[in-house]
């Protein structure tokens, strides 16, 4: 679920630490709205995940080592209960639980000791799943918005499993050491698989533009220009929202001043724009010579009261002043 809240949110930069032109603030209204959409991309994920093959062997005393293997164990259902995701202040990003997620799983079961062989298929249902994650927002040195996984803690209430097939001594004394080594194994995937996540999520946030083109002429520049910013109620990114000559590269001759963005908490997402973003696709232009006029007197009607000369200019401009016209 947290990926779905992410990805609104990339940009890319081209210089940090300096004021935003433009600021996005993501509320908990907005946040609980992703919670949403992202259950269903988790539960898909869970519901699709497939748990490797799994070997050993086990001590029976004088009758050897019982080897068994365990294939194609595969969650065949998922009871998804709702979510619950928040603001994480003390690591920037977000923190997301869920507790009582029940797995259905089926697989298929081979074993040999000496002479003895056996096999058949078995169902698992694990119940009282919790798993927690936290992951951190950040920027990378090119101003990229990165996340990583922080932390991932996932518990199995309990499992039961039902084998078919084989010698019912074989059958009672796999599911009673199997019991374990199933429900390690199911702890270890559910994290593994937010991890994978996490970092397919970190690739995609680096491999976006930088910049995005508008026109022939114009590019522009919506970039991190610090760290995010998280509150218990709230996310803020600062972007620069400059604009840029595609022609001629140049920073404006002004700079964008602090401005700060009111609380919308009514609102899922909320974002500002200060002057300079509009200023500087002006001054953009302006480098290019798309902004500017000849214009003479000739081109002044004559009952113009004012016309391009040093008499009519001179009040304007005093070093042109001259009161022979």
């Amino acid at each position: 679920m947290l990926p779905s809240l992410v990805i609104v949110f990339m940009l890319t930069t081209f210089t940090c630490g300096e004021n935003p032109a433009i600021r996005v603030t993501l509320t908990n209204k907005g946040l609980q709205y992703g919670k949403h959409v992202g259950a269903g991309w988790v539960q898909d994920r869970l519901e699709n995940m497939t748990i490797p093959v799994i070997s050993g062997g086990i001590s029976i005393g004088v009758l050897g080592t019982v080897h068994y293997t365990l294939k194609g164990v595969t969650v065949k259902q998922c009871d998804f209960p709702e979510p619950s995701v928040e603001f994480y202040k003390d690591e920037a990003g977000f923190k997301a639980s869920i507790s009582g997620l029940s797995i259905a799983v089926t697989a298929e079961w081979m074993m040999h000791c000496g002479l003895i062989h056996g096999g058949g298929s078995f169902k698992v249902a694990v119940f009282d799943v919790d798993a927690t994650s936290i992951v951190e927002l950040g920027e990378d040195a090119d101003g990229h918005l990165s996340i990583t996984s922080v932390s991932c803690n996932a518990g199995v209430g309990d499992v039961l499993i039902d084998f078919l097939g084989g010698a019912s001594w074989i059958v009672k004394f796999l599911a009673k050491h199997l019991h374990g080594r199933i429900r390690g194994e199911i702890e270890k995937q559910i994290c593994q698989a937010i991890q994978h996540a996490t970092v397919d999520l970190e690739h995609r946030l680096q491999a976006m533009n930088v910049s995005f083109q508008v026109d022939q002429d114009l590019a522009v520049n919506v970039s991190l220009t610090s760290l995010p910013l998280v509150d218990a109620s709230s996310l803020s990114l600062g972007l620069k929202g400059l604009f840029y000559s595609m022609k001629r590269r140049q920073s404006p001759p002004f700079e964008a001043r602090p401005f700060t963005l009111p609380e919308q908490p009514g609102y899922m997402l909320s974002v500002g724009l200060s002057e300079f973003t509009a200023n500087s696709a002006s001054y953009g232009y302006y480098s290019v010579g798309l902004l500017q006029a000849l214009i003479n007197d000739s081109m002044i009607p004559p009952g113009c009261p004012l016309h391009l000369n040093t008499t009519s200019m001179g009040p304007f401009i005093p070093q042109v002043f001259n009161t022979d016209d």
